[in-house]
């Protein structure tokens, strides 16, 4: 380490001190050329080949530390391990959420005993138990649903308040102002069931397909009629739509539910619907009724014989009648994960499905992705219908 040493005060001027034979005879130098970054041309050929020197020997004294470190570790060194990155979640930044913390309230649109209610209870009882807090349901019917969405649609978003919906609300905007904008105020969480909707006729008439009864429906508009428990719900305007082309019109019947509807095709009053399953099974399976084609992208399950409208050469039938659970906009992701993976785990028991079949609905095992996709488009679909229909109209 000498070396060492002696280079270091020769870098601070001090060397001179140690070295009398770089002075010239009989004289001091100056300040200037005491210090190596000074010196003069005469006087710097010692220093220089003091310096060389000691590089070279701080050269291997380098090299001698290097080869004794590697010696140490017995053998080359080794990279450090890469540190694992946290993911999102593991960061100290993310705020857990704690969801359900008191009671749910499912908002539901419809009156106490229908079908409607009674999947939504169905629901509620299955969701408690795998939430572990009560989940209470509130009927709000009136005003088509707009008095239940707009409940939900001001409600905090933090997954306490719910509400279970049908199709009509993509239909609803298309009839009237509602206070609260489809798309942009609600979060989708999840579909439990659709409800295809099947074109029955009377089975009286001739008809086979749907494009022969609509052939003779252009022929003789005044000799059919169609019907409709409820004013500007799907089937309301999906039968409107298949007759819209036709001149003079087709005489409507609005009767007061689909059991009622059901009734005035078994007098012959009525000799067309879009109905739902379950209200015309018995009939079609005593050969009073008949089943001519179904309503939706793909055949159903509960009369897969049946071909849809879109295979029989009919377009524009695509949008379902469906049921689902809805959350303010905003609610957290997680929360909303939270809801949808529980809704799918009580759409995968038996039991339930089992029940929605008896009442002539589809259990649907659904993603909020999906959910909200469904709306987007088949919010289009309705708009399209009630443009080239003008609307529902009322007989």
């Amino acid at each position: 380490m000498s070396e060492v040493r002696i280079f270091s005060r020769l870098w601070r001027g001090k060397a001179m001190l140690l070295h009398p034979a770089a002075k010239p005879a009989g004289q001091q130098p100056h300040l200037r050329a005491r210090h190596p970054l000074f010196v003069s041309p005469v006087f710097c050929f010692p220093w220089q080949g003091m310096a060389s020197r000691v590089a070279s020997r701080l050269r291997v004294f380098a090299l001698l530390c290097l080869a004794g470190l590697v010696a140490g570790t017995g053998g080359p060194v080794q990279a450090r391990p890469a540190t694992p990155q946290a993911t999102p979640t593991q960061t100290a930044f993310t705020r857990p959420i704690s969801f359900p913390v008191r009671p749910i309230r499912l908002i539901v649109p419809f009156p106490a005993g229908g079908v409607p209610d009674a999947v939504a209870r169905l629901l509620a009882e299955r969701l408690a138990i795998r939430l572990g807090v009560p989940v209470d349901v509130d009927n709000r019917p009136g005003a088509g649903g707009t008095t239940a969405g707009d409940v939900v649609a001001k409600a905090s978003s933090d997954g306490h308040t719910l509400l279970f919906h049908q199709a009509t609300m993509l239909i609803q905007p298309g009839l009237e102002p509602v206070p609260y904008d489809v798309v942009r105020d609600f979060t989708p969480v999840a579909r439990v069931a659709t409800m295809p909707l099947f074109l029955v006729i009377d089975a009286r008439l001739p008809m086979r397909t749907p494009q022969q009864w609509l052939t003779a429906v252009n022929a003789s508009p005044a000799a059919y009629s169609y019907g409709s428990g409820q004013a500007g719900s799907p089937s309301h305007l999906y039968a409107q739509y298949a007759v819209h082309g036709v001149p003079n019109g087709v005489p409507l019947v609005i009767a007061k539910g689909e059991g009622a509807v059901v009734q005035e095709m078994l007098a012959g009053r009525v000799s067309a619907c879009f109905c739902s399953f379950a209200a015309v099974q018995a009939h079609v399976k005593n050969g009073n009724l008949r089943l001519l084609g179904v309503t939706g992208v793909t055949r159903s399950q509960l009369a897969p014989a049946v071909p849809t409208l879109q295979e029989s050469g009919l377009d524009g039938y695509g949008a379902g009648a469906w049921y689902g659970v809805i959350a303010p906009a905003k609610t957290p992701h997680p929360i909303v994960a939270r809801i949808a993976s529980e809704l799918d785990a009580v759409m995968g028991e038996r039991e339930v499905r089992d029940r929605l079949l008896a009442a002539g609905l589809t259990p649907l095992r659904d993603s909020p992705e999906a959910f909200a996709t469904a709306i987007r488009s088949e919010s289009i679909q309705w708009q399209v219908i009630l443009r080239q229909t003008g609307g529902p109209t009322e007989p």
